[in-house]
């Protein structure tokens, strides 16, 4: 009965913190499989360049189908070239399929929002994604990710 009770508990946990929304810190995005896959997006962005492999393994087929892989790694190279790394300022899960972020290019200078959409079920691979330069200052946030340029 208390293993039962433990399991129970547990369960509601976890269903609880699975459920939270809003603000996000570093360790709940990489804690959850969609967060982890923001934070693979920008290191790649950083990196300069993802694999065809990468694509499939990240990306929902029906977004590769849509966009097409080539398309789609041009678009890491568009960013890396254009905005230069990508910081992360603020992180704000809408949904558990939806992300979000305040994010500022190193080389570009500009705050953008990055919008993030995923598969509904595991494992919740990035179905879309938007950047939009927005106006105002953000310089009072402190950098989530990546910590140092």
């Amino acid at each position: 009965m208390r293993i039962f009770t433990y399991l129970f508990l547990l369960g509601i946990t976890i269903s609880i913190s699975a459920q939270q929304k809003g603000k996000q810190t570093l360790a709940q995005l990489e804690e959850s499989p969609a967060g982890s896959k923001i934070i693979w997006f920008f290191d790649a962005v950083k990196s300069g360049g993802i694999s065809a492999e990468s694509i499939e393994k990240h990306f929902s087929p029906k977004l590769v189908e849509k966009m097409g892989s080539d398309k789609l790694m041009s678009a890491f190279d568009n960013i890396k070239m254009n905005d230069g790394t990508l910081i992360m300022y603020q992180a704000d899960r809408k949904k558990i399929t939806e992300y979000k972020l305040i994010v500022k290019g190193t080389k570009s200078n500009e705050w953008m929002e990055m919008n993030f959409y995923f598969e509904d079920n595991p494992p919740y691979r990035i179905a879309g994604f938007t950047i939009d330069t927005i106006e105002g200052s953000f310089d009072s946030f402190e950098p989530m990710y990546p910590k140092s340029n």
